[in-house]
């Protein structure tokens, strides 16, 4: 039998609107957007069997992971630092605009 894995990305936040670099900043999903976004993925995977969530410990892959384990039923969300977004060091918050002027194209 084989197995299916499905990587999912968090809902959109605040700071994917305003194209700004997030990596390992903890910025929650965008409340309204985020959770239709996860909901419209939690009903795209109803009827299909699932065993386990994975989840990175930001908040956004959180609130996404929890909404699509309520609407699956899946027991719990483990999660685990090891599977976050890398950290982007000095351009965490900016815009690509932000960084050209601060460190050029």
């Amino acid at each position: 039998m084989a197995t299916t894995v499905a990587l999912i990305r968090h809902g959109v936040t605040v700071w994917n609107n305003l194209g700004k670099a997030q990596g390992v900043s903890d910025i929650p999903f965008n409340e309204e957007e985020g959770i239709k976004q996860a909901t419209a993925l939690a009903n795209r995977l109803s009827g299909e069997e699932w065993d386990i969530i994975f989840s990175s410990n930001l908040t956004r892959a959180r609130q996404t992971a929890e909404i699509i384990r309520q609407s699956l039923g899946v027991d719990s969300v483990f999660i685990d630092e090891r599977i976050r977004e890398i950290n982007c060091g000095l351009i965490e918050g900016t815009t690509e605009e932000e960084r050209i002027d601060r460190w050029g194209s």
